[in-house]
């Protein structure tokens, strides 16, 4: 039997009465598992317990016949104040969910990725300010962590950022992937930005869909099997309502 923290991504229904789960864990990177009875009236877990994002310390263990593990007991290690109920926080959770699905695929460990997650989903719960681009900085600084951060020297002095090549140039690349502009100060902004000073960005609605926009590129570019988001548009739709 095996113990870890653990982020909840992803449940999909099994049967009447299982779910099937994606989970990150610090011991052995992204598991799937299986659990029994989460419908039923006499079953062990509920369904709230895996809520998108949810912050678990679980033991399980390995399934003789299947890449399903099982679940032998579970708490919820940090509950959540505001992270399922508050509908801005709640559409970035289910964004954050659906991109580290897209980026991490392997079975392996990563204490530091988990680290961050962690602190980061923790960090969005508890938060009283502005969330609205929080999403923005949690997309840089994951690029930390998955191997394509952008590279910072000439930041001041560039004119362009070449999404394809990591770096600012003065030159403007030879291809279409890059910023300029407004946008090009605003990812300078959040390359600077820490987390905990996320309140001082004071981007338009217009500028988050830009930049939003040419993360997803960035991401495309340095990640082979990234796929297409879903999420972003409930995002989109979030924020011009606000």
């Amino acid at each position: 039997m095996d113990r870890s923290r653990a982020i909840v991504l992803h449940q999909i229904k099994y049967s009447e009465t299982s779910i099937i789960l994606k989970i990150y864990t610090e011991k052995d990177g992204l598991l799937s598992f299986i659990v029994k009875g989460v419908r039923g009236k006499r079953g062990k877990f509920r369904s709230a317990q895996f809520q998108v994002l949810n912050l678990l310390e679980i033991n399980y263990k390995e399934a003789k016949k299947s890449r399903l593990r099982h679940i032998i007991d579970l708490k919820i290690s940090e509950p959540f104040t505001e992270l399922l109920f508050n509908p801005v926080k709640r559409s970035i959770a289910m964004f954050i969910s659906e991109l580290i699905q897209h980026c991490i695929k392997e079975e392996e460990p990563n204490p530091e990725l988990f680290n961050f997650l962690h602190s980061y989903v923790h960090w969005l719960d508890l938060n009283q300010g502005n969330c609205s681009h929080f999403h923005l900085l949690f997309m840089m600084k994951l690029t930390k962590h998955l191997g394509f951060y952008p590279m910072t020297e000439d930041r001041y002095q560039g004119n362009y950022f070449d999404l394809q090549q990591g770096g600012f140039s003065i030159q403007k690349p030879l291809h279409a992937y890059y910023i300029d502009s407004k946008v090009l100060k605003a990812w300078v902004e959040l390359i600077d930005c820490k987390l905990e000073a996320l309140d001082s960005l004071n981007f338009s609605n217009e500028l988050k869909r830009s930049l939003l926009k040419a993360l997803i590129a960035y991401y495309k570019l340095h990640l082979i099997h990234f796929k297409e988001l879903n999420s972003h548009r409930v995002l989109h739709a979030v924020f011009n309502d606000e």
